[in-house]
């Protein structure tokens, strides 16, 4: 029987269009860093240093420091003192701008509130591409408080990234769960539903949802309003 709950961050918990998020994100930077490359360049060499970051799997080093070890090869040595103080600013104030194109999903608000009622562990488990200051910033959007979760992923704590199993096999090492324990929920098809393979019950939530091809069918599937009468008929977590 399950006693924790593991959440997706964008498009499960936090409301949004992919595309939508990923535009805005990325015009931001474009005006932040204009005076160093171009929009193009910037978005080019990100997009590669993460591709790079989600590719290694050795486990030793965190995913920050497999990001830049990437990005940093990519541009000018005279500019990475630039570029790392700017993406530090950019966190602390631009991206704020970004939440006009999020929503909150009230839905998942009630569910992880009636969950840590029933005593339920509950996790953010969003792929950790981002630092720190952003995911607890898309926490905030979602309408919850970091301390809500007993734990959340980021790319300075991780070292894997999804589709990884081994990205949901850190979580359960670091909080000492069993996988029959834990229910991993999420709006992408491959990199939540691929947590199966780390023998984690699976449950896909489609209001916002990434239809990949993916060999991982969901334990369960239903829109935010279903899954909430879901956590609704889950027994007590403190009283097993």
């Amino acid at each position: 029987m399950i006693n924790t709950v593991l959440f997706d961050l964008d498009g499960t918990l936090l409301g949004m269009d992919n595309n939508e998020f990923e535009n805005k994100y990325f015009s931001l930077l474009g005006i932040k860093f204009g005076e160093l490359c171009s929009p193009e360049d910037l978005y080019k060499n990100i997009w590669e240093s993460t591709i790079h970051m989600v590719k290694n799997s050795d486990g030793v080093r965190f995913n920050q420091e497999i990001f830049f070890e990437r990005f940093n090869a990519l541009i000018k040595e005279e500019h990475r003192d630039f570029f790392l103080n700017g993406f530090n600013s950019f966190y602390d104030s631009e991206f704020d701008l970004v939440k006009d194109v999020t929503y909150r999903i009230d839905n998942m608000i009630n569910a992880v509130s009636r969950l840590k009622c029933k005593g339920y562990d509950v996790i953010v488990a969003t792929n950790p591409l981002f630092p720190k200051v952003a995911i607890d910033k898309r926490i905030l959007w979602a309408g919850f408080l970091p301390d809500d979760f007993s734990y959340a992923t980021n790319f300075e704590i991780c070292r894997f990234c999804k589709p990884n199993p081994k990205f949901y096999e850190d979580i359960l090492k670091i909080k000492g769960k069993k996988p029959k324990e834990c229910l991993m929920v999420g709006n992408d098809m491959l990199e939540d539903m691929v947590a199966k393979k780390a023998g984690i019950n699976t449950y896909l939530v489609t209001d916002c949802v990434i239809k990949r091809d993916s060999p991982y069918a969901p334990d369960y599937s239903s829109d935010s309003s279903e899954f909430l009468k879901y956590v609704d008929a889950l027994p007590l977590a403190f009283s097993r």
